[in-house]
């Protein structure tokens, strides 16, 4: 087992194989990457030991990948961000940061090199990893897990992982503010190990409930400043405290408060024995949610394909990424996304289990099979007091590929079981893209309600992903006036 850290965030890029200083003592990072059309927006940051503070100047550079042509950009005094127009959309580029002596030319810091590729993206790019960058290899390429929470001030707060190829650590996520409702974001800390993390805010704090790694433990940790700074997480639960093979897996999905209990779901289990059993954690609502003796986990409840209504012939079937929501009649479910792409009825449906709120640490028990639009992937559901709907945002099919993510549709639900179409927020299957569903998804969203807008968080792959799964882009979108929609 990793060990954990003593304080979570840090403010760079913590590799636990490279632990490198430049001769100077300072470290230049670029921290956030943000391209558009015909253009991207570098921030960085520089990390330097407060008895090395330098009067400092910095130089932006770029150049087309593997070219002889560079382009060198000043910087304005003070400024930390720098955005380079007149680029050429599709081509890659390589970009790095200097950072001078004032008044010299002598370097003080370099950053790595880093990768990006303009274009038109949808939404407000929050970051963006190339997937040819290795700025992040010892985590991963690809940019995955989006959450998003408000905090009291209205400021919002956005994460992000960074998945890869099998081997890879897959265990930093990477955390952003905005104070403009979401137009312009930047970047406040790394976080390490975390993966899989769900943001939210209780109480005035701000917590972060996620893995350490893919099937590692579950950890909790607080924030009491907005995502700047991190306690040391709390280990809740490891893999070797049940006996199946794997550990945790979970998602970005919701957080609830109910009948004085914190509640969320995780399961356990790998992709590679094909299983994954379902449970739920919780702790009372004014308890110390740092204290692992607070929480409460169900035992961990196997998928069974004898229950009513599952899919026949599928091999795969495997229930993952469980939504907990309260009831009409006020009693509290988790709905979980089935996999059946390669069963009969292929896709289309959800299951839903029992939580039992008067024993917390009771095994959930087995309620239906539902339809539900969207369940193919992971979805969150949520729910509108002033329209008594249930809403959720997940991806429409359209066509004979399961695994289709690129339209993104909003559902409602007047009884959190009959589920039917409002809208596609996102389609570029149908909107003359350049790049089909195999290359493009608006994936993974999580999201919460804004007075009258939906905002939402996308692991969105555009623009030269490598294929529609491993994304490139976290991006932020609004839905404004929500509730017109409905109707």
């Amino acid at each position: 087992m990793k060990t954990l850290h003593k304080s979570w965030g840090s403010k760079h890029v913590f590799d636990p194989g490279k632990k490198t200083e430049d001769t100077n003592g300072a470290g230049l990072q670029i921290v956030r990457l943000a391209p558009g059309d015909g253009l991207v927006t570098v921030d960085w940051m520089m990390l330097v030991a407060s008895e090395n503070v330098l009067p400092l100047r910095y130089e932006l550079t770029v150049g087309l990948k593997g070219g002889d042509e560079i382009s060198a950009h000043p910087v304005a005094d003070g400024e930390m961000s720098f955005t380079v127009s007149g680029l050429v959309n599709g081509e890659n580029y390589a970009v790095r940061v200097i950072a001078y002596a004032a008044g010299s030319n002598t370097v003080v810091s370099e950053s790595l090199e880093r990768l990006v590729r303009p274009g038109i993206v949808p939404g407000t790019v929050v970051n963006y990893i190339h997937p040819d960058d290795d700025a992040y290899q010892f985590s991963g390429h690809y940019a995955a897990s989006p959450s998003i929470a408000q905090l009291p001030d209205g400021g919002l707060v956005a994460s992000h992982d960074i998945f890869g190829d099998r081997g890879s650590g897959q265990s930093l996520s990477k955390i952003f503010r905005s104070d403009d409702g979401g137009k312009t974001w930047r970047f406040l800390t790394d976080v390490f190990p975390c993966f899989w993390g769900k943001l939210f805010v209780l109480r005035g704090s701000l917590y972060m409930l996620a893995a350490s790694t893919e099937y590692g433990s579950l950890l909790i940790g607080r924030s009491d400043d907005g995502g700047e700074t991190w306690s040391e997480p709390t280990v809740l639960i490891t893999p070797d405290d049940w006996q199946i093979p794997g550990g945790i897996h979970k998602a970005p999905v919701p957080v609830v408060v109910h009948q004085g209990r914190v509640w969320s779901a995780v399961e356990f289990g790998t992709w590679d024995n094909l299983r994954f059993d379902a449970g739920v954690v919780s702790a009372p609502v004014e308890a110390d949610l740092l204290d692992k003796e607070q929480w409460t986990v169900t035992p961990f409840l196997p998928y069974d394909r004898h229950w009513q209504g599952t899919v026949a012939n599928c091999k795969t079937a495997v229930l993952i990424e469980g939504n907990v929501v309260v009831t009409p009649a006020g009693g509290l479910v988790n709905v979980l996304r089935y996999n059946t792409i390669e069963g009969d009825s292929a896709i289309g449906r959800a299951v839903v289990l029992d939580v039992n709120l008067e024993q917390p640490d009771s095994a959930l028990a087995f309620r239906e099979v539902i339809d539900f639009p969207g369940s193919q992937t992971k979805f969150a559901i949520h729910y509108d007091g002033q329209t008594g709907h249930y809403l959720s945002l997940g991806n429409r099919v359209t066509t004979n590929n399961g695994a289709q993510r690129n339209i993104l549709a909003l559902t409602k639900s007047s009884n959190l079981l009959d589920w039917s179409f409002v809208i596609d927020v996102l389609n570029y299957e149908e909107n003359g893209w350049y790049e089909d569903r195999s290359k493009t998804a608006f994936q993974y969203v999580d999201w919460l309600i804004d007075g009258e807008d939906i905002l939402f968080l996308s692991r969105t792959a555009i623009n030269g992903a490598k294929n529609f799964h491993d994304a490139n882009h976290l991006t932020f979108h609004r839905i404004e006036q929500f509730r017109k929609l409905l109707s």
